[in-house]
């Protein structure tokens, strides 16, 4: 079987994908600045608690103050990354219809791989060569088939040998089909081999590489 090299399939999609990468980057700096800021106001945080429970009276007021503006920070760093997480939501969104017009473009070149014109033209080569041996078969038994029958055609003979005719017939000299399955190649299995995976009990003959 010859080497099959599909064609770049996803050149648009990639694209695509590739600007959604470069936004979202923006969005993951912001998110890991304001968490690096938050490990900051914790770790102030619990300073200050350590601070409040060795500290005079006096130091306490100061501490007091500096602990709700901690506070207030890390409620405002919370909101933001709040905001950063729908800011992805959003983003994620505005890339849906992009990815949709990416796949309609790439689409074109993956039509390209007919699937059932592969179907059908291996249908015909099947088909023609099997008619084609059965044809050439038949034409050679045609020219001993008087010979046999000058012999067999007898009442004498099919009186001893009352089966002779039928294993003489031109039905006994057709190629022989010896698989048991109705069907030789099953849509299914088609659609399996589409997705990247050979039918079940699918063997690859000596003579195929």
């Amino acid at each position: 079987m010859a080497q099959i090299k599909v064609k770049k399939l996803f050149t648009e999609t990639e694209k695509v994908i590739a600007a959604y990468k470069d936004e979202v980057q923006k969005l993951d700096n912001q998110e890991r600045d304001l968490n690096a800021e938050l490990e900051s106001l914790q770790a102030e945080m619990t300073a200050n608690v350590l601070a409040q429970e060795n500290g005079s009276v006096s130091d306490l007021v100061y501490l007091k103050i500096q602990a709700k503006e901690i506070n207030q920070k890390a409620e405002v760093v919370a909101v933001l990354l709040e905001e950063l997480e729908e800011q992805h939501t959003e983003l994620k969104l505005k890339y849906v219809p992009l990815l949709r017009q990416s796949q309609g473009v790439d689409g074109k070149v993956r039509a390209e791989y007919d699937i059932n014109a592969i179907v059908d033209k291996y249908k015909w080569l099947m088909f023609t060569e099997i008619a084609e041996i059965g044809k050439q078969v038949l034409n050679q038994y045609s020219t001993i088939a008087p010979d046999l029958m000058e012999i067999l055609d007898d009442k004498e003979v099919t009186k001893v040998h009352p089966r002779v005719m039928n294993q003489f017939s031109s039905e006994s000299y057709k190629p022989t089909f010896w698989q048991d399955i109705k069907t030789v190649v099953h849509r299914e299995d088609i659609r399996l081999a589409c997705s990247g995976s050979l039918p079940q009990g699918l063997k690859q003959p000596k003579d195929v590489k």
